[in-house]
């Protein structure tokens, strides 16, 4: 890649939305990807092989910063995704001042390090409009995302878990929002996704009826042929 590419590469960003404080950060990250055209109806790719055996998904990152005690090396950085349906889950909820809300979210995923351990991430966001003492709270939701290791096993549909008391932290930030703040960050996800729909989503469904219509055409004509 020649040194203009490289330019344009730096300036373009896939930050969806930013929250900051004087010591956290709050983004969410655009990392969707469209169906394959024989899954056309998925819309968004859903652990499909990119034909080298690596698996695609359609996600969308949270990430959270902690430069409280400084940056560079100093800031502790943190992520985990959540699919679009998770988003728009997270959105209605929001969008309904939820009194109590919960969504909780732990994935084991990558290959296994010299101890057998894989990576693992840990997403809570909570709505709670009383405090444990009773009072109101000023800033109902409450973020935290958590990385660190533990060891993988497999359950009945071929999936995995993080093995009980496996794991061990890394790095864990918390943030609390007020509800405005939230719900912007949260509508403007939810507005990317659905932009995103029309626009790569209908060129993968207008690809795949197409290809359908033409295999039904083709059977037909075979069909008639043999007849």
């Amino acid at each position: 890649m020649n040194s203009a590419a490289n330019e344009r590469a730096i300036t373009i960003s896939n930050q969806i939305t930013v929250y900051k404080t004087d010591k956290k950060l709050l983004e969410f990250i655009d990392r969707l990807n469209p169906a394959p055209v024989s899954s056309y109806a998925h819309i968004h790719a859903q652990a499909d092989n990119d034909g080298s055996g690596r698996k695609i998904y359609s996600l969308i990152q949270v990430v959270l910063q902690d430069y409280s005690k400084g940056t560079g090396e100093n800031t502790v950085r943190v992520k985990a995704n959540i699919s679009p349906g998770e988003a728009k889950y997270i959105h209605s909820r929001a969008k309904a001042c939820a009194e109590k809300f919960e969504f909780a979210s732990e994935k084991i995923f990558g290959d296994k390090d010299p101890e057998g351990y894989s990576r693992v991430t840990k997403l809570k966001i909570i709505r709670a409009t009383v405090g444990s003492d009773g009072q109101a709270r000023l800033y109902p939701w409450y973020i935290e995302c958590e990385n660190g290791k533990g060891i993988a096993e497999k359950n009945k549909n071929g999936g995995s878990y993080c093995k009980s008391g496996s794991f061990v932290s890394i790095d864990k930030v918390f943030l609390n929002l007020n509800d405005m703040d939230f719900f912007i960050r949260i509508d403007e996800v939810v507005s990317f996704i659905r932009i995103w729909e029309s626009q790569y989503g209908a060129s993968v469904v207008i690809a795949g009826r197409n290809e359908l219509d033409a295999q039904y055409a083709a059977l037909a004509d075979k069909n008639g042929s043999a007849a």
